[in-house]
Parts: structure tokens; sequence; C-alpha cells
């Protein structure tokens, strides 16, 4: 046995967890437990069985690295989306919650889609949690990122949705590929990066330096790929359907400029952070977009 992992004899999963919290709050540490030690979050701190000491070890340099700054979803290659796991790595951006709130949100305001593009699939999560609302829809998975998308199959593979689910690498909805899609979309969905290339400098370090930054970037004001969603999105979008977006607090007033009958909703942290426009008059649209 390593000498070094005789240090960690006797230790049980609710006392590493204990000791974890050294280097990260309580429920990371939590998380970090129940994800290595596959067990529930009450079974940490009712079993008492002493862990083998190399597994502790293991444990430990893990929780080193969350301690550095390392995302601890990428330590466990998992996180946790609505109601099922998702597999992420460095590849990806790891899911937020208000991505959750609008998957959630988008559930109420359409029913029965046949097709849905989620535009910036990344891991696979919006795409996937679609599919399980809507067991009937084809769903497209889009992303510029061909190493992404190969994080997107592992998901889509694991949850056994590959004929309902398909991949697509393309930069933009405008590319060829989209052609036969062209007005029978019920639903474009997308959590693009919309991160202002400037701020990027001041956000959380452990995103900045380990988070995919193809993800974040959304250009010099944020808006370059809501610009191209909502430029070509209404192309394919079918007469009643959605564009549903998340967006950041500052582009209230650039998507109300593009389109004036969008509207715009808060978070529940009281942020603005959704844009939502339904295809009603084709020409109006085509109208403004031609001013």
């Amino acid at each position: 046995m390593n000498s070094y992992a005789l240090k960690w004899q006797n230790w049980s999963i609710a006392r590493l967890v204990s000791f974890a919290q050294n280097f990260m709050p309580q429920a990371e540490a939590e998380f970090l437990a129940m994800t290595y030690f596959k067990v529930k979050r009450s079974e940490i701190y009712l079993s008492r069985l002493p862990i083998e000491p190399m597994t502790a070890l293991r444990f430990y340099r893990l929780v080193q690295k969350a301690g550095a700054g390392v995302p601890i979803q990428y330590l466990v290659n998992s996180t946790q989306f609505l109601e099922f796991e998702i597999f992420v790595d460095q590849r990806v951006f790891i899911p937020r919650p208000e991505t959750e709130e609008l998957i959630l949100r988008v559930q109420t305001r359409i029913k029965n889609p046949k097709i849905i593009v989620d535009y910036g699939t990344g891991s696979g999560c919006i795409a996937i949690a679609l599919a399980r609302i809507f067991p009937t829809a084809k769903i497209f998975a889009v992303d510029i990122s061909n190493p992404a998308l190969d994080v997107a199959r592992i998901n889509i593979q694991r949850y056994q949705l590959d004929k309902q689910i398909s991949s697509i690498l393309a930069d933009s909805l405008d590319s060829p590929k989209f052609k036969f899609l062209k007005n029978k979309v019920d639903l474009l969905i997308s959590n693009p990066p919309y991160i202002p290339s400037e701020r990027l400098n001041y956000i959380d370090k452990r995103v900045r330096n380990y988070e995919p930054l193809i993800a974040l970037n959304g250009g010099p004001e944020g808006t370059s790929i809501i610009s191209m969603l909502i430029t070509h999105g209404p192309e394919l979008i079918k007469l009643g359907g959605m564009l549903a977006l998340e967006i950041d607090e500052t582009h209230d007033k650039f998507i109300k400029n593009r389109l004036p009958d969008a509207w715009i909703e808060h978070d529940i942290y009281g942020k603005i952070r959704y844009a939502y426009w339904q295809k009603g008059n084709y020409e109006n649209w085509l109208g403004h977009q031609l001013e």
C-alpha cells in the first residue's frame, strides 16, 4: 500500500466530506462524495464504515483539484440537469439552473411540437430534456464544436435517444444543411454564447480558466450568435412556431429592436434572462428585416 495512503485508514465518507469543507462549501463537498462514492446524501452520514485507504486518497486528490479551482463537475464527469444526469468534461459548458428554468418555461408555452432545433447544444442537455418531455418530437442538436457534439452524443446514447435526436455540425442557421427545415420548425431554442468579450476577464476564474470560451464569448456586445439566430431562425420556424433564447441582462433592447413583438422575461433571481418570439405574420417580420 502507498505509504501516504496509510494516513487515510479508518476514514468514513462523512469524515472525508467534513475534511473537504476546508476547501469548498458543504454542498459541493457532498456532491463530490455522492458522485464519487455513488451514494445518496443521507448515506454519507448514516454509514460510518471506513473507506479503503487508496480510495480515500484518490478522493482527497480530487478535493485538492477542486480547491485549486477545477469545477467539481469536470472532476467527476457528471452534473445534474433537471431530473437526470449528464456527462460533462472540458469540451462543454456546465449546464446552469437558468437553463433548466428555460426548459420549464418553454414546456408551458408549446404543445406537441413535431420539430425542435437546439442551437449550441453543448452537452445535449436541452435536447435530451425536450426529448423526454416531448417523446414524439424530432430534435436536431446543433453545435459549432465537433468535440462538444461528441459529448452530446455520449449523453444522447446514454438515454437511448439516437433515433429521436440527430446532431448537426454547423456554425450558422443559414447553412445549406438546414434548407430541409425551412418553415417547419415548431421550436428553435438556444442558450448561446452571450457574454460580451470584455466581460470575460471579470467572470469567475473557475469558469474563465476551465470552461470552453467558445461557449461563453458572444462577441463585442455579446450578441454575435443571438443576431444570427434572430436573422436566420425565423426562416426555419413555421407559422405559430417559437424562438426561445437565454440572454444576457443587457440584451433586451437589442432583441426588441430586431424583433419588436418579442417578449422578455426575468429569471428567478430577478435578472433579464429569457427572450421569446412567436412567428405570426411572416410578411411583417420580413418587412422589418429589410428596413
